[in-house]
């Protein structure tokens, strides 16, 4: 009986962490696809094979990532008091975002990474990830104290609809 259990836990360990640990630094080649009104696990949702050149995968995610904060700035309708925080924050995602860049030139196009260098490229990412919060908090919290009520609940939620 504890044999059975303990194989089921391990299965149930391996069958979780396994995609966890495939899935590259980059949106790698597994990615967890999120549709408003899914219900279940999260990481269990959507989940489906990528395919192509992880450089262009990558840039496509930092182009994904500039537009939504080109949608945000649009959004909140800044006021003229209000742009110079907006500009640091924006600041410091460019700088983010160049770190990640630099990143995304190293990945190797039609390489198959072994799990090691999957991990290693994860932690290069999230540490980039990581600085760019850090460096961009102060920024993001300026801004937020100078929005309004209304501005405050967009920046929460920018893309709720009304």
């Amino acid at each position: 009986m504890k044999r059975t259990l303990l194989a089921a836990a391990l299965a149930a360990t391996v069958a979780i962490a396994v995609p966890l640990l495939a899935r590259s630094a980059d949106d790698g080649d597994l990615r967890y696809a999120h549709r408003p009104g899914m219900r279940g696990w999260p990481m269990m949702r959507g989940m489906m094979m990528r395919r192509g050149d992880p450089q262009e995968r990558c840039v496509d995610r930092l182009a994904r990532h500039a537009a939504r904060l080109a949608y945000v700035e649009t959004k909140l309708n800044l006021t003229a008091q209000q742009q110079p925080l907006w500009d640091k924050v924006q600041s410091a995602a460019q700088t983010e975002e160049q770190k990640e860049r630099q990143l995304c030139a190293s990945l190797k196009p039609g390489a198959e990474p072994t799990m090691p260098d999957r991990m290693d490229r994860m932690q290069q990412f999230l540490s980039a990830r990581l600085e760019g919060l850090q460096a961009a908090k102060p920024a993001v919290q300026a801004l937020y104290q100078a929005l309004t009520p209304e501005q405050q609940a967009i920046f929460n939620r920018p893309f709720r609809r009304p």
